[in-house]
């Protein structure tokens, strides 16, 4: 029994199923290589941030850390009413979000009117 050779076929042997795919790595050989066209980066382009006004950097990032803190504490606020029922944490959270997001609407309002106060002269001489 163990003297057989391990050469022979098992009549219950199950084919490779891989065999019906043949060799992929020397199938894909023949496939031509493409060229890739060269593009510009558009963002060669773009202007450098630190060329901004600091008036305009200061607003936008205001408003952005506003409005994180707004998107946070309202949408955990509401996972701490809703999940666990804690109406006390979850509702100082849904407040200082809105507070917070109230902020963002009074950040964006006084960028947008600060031209409208002071003179606008500059404005013309284009």
């Amino acid at each position: 029994m163990f003297d057989e050779d391990d050469d022979e076929e098992f009549p219950f042997a199950e084919p490779d199923p891989e065999e019906r795919w043949g060799n992929p790595e020397e199938d894909l050989v023949s496939i031509p290589k493409q060229e890739v066209p060269e593009v510009e980066n558009p963002a060669d382009r773009l202007p450098d941030a630190s060329e901004a006004d600091p008036e305009v950097q200061l607003a936008f990032w205001t408003a952005v850390v506003y409005a994180n803190v707004a998107l946070f504490g309202v949408s955990f606020g509401l996972m701490l009413i809703g999940f666990r029922g804690q109406w006390r944490w979850g509702g100082g959270a849904v407040l200082v979000g809105l507070l917070a997001g109230i902020r963002v609407y009074q950040t964006y309002r006084s960028f947008r009117n600060r031209d409208r106060d002071g003179d606008d002269s500059d404005l013309d001489s284009s």
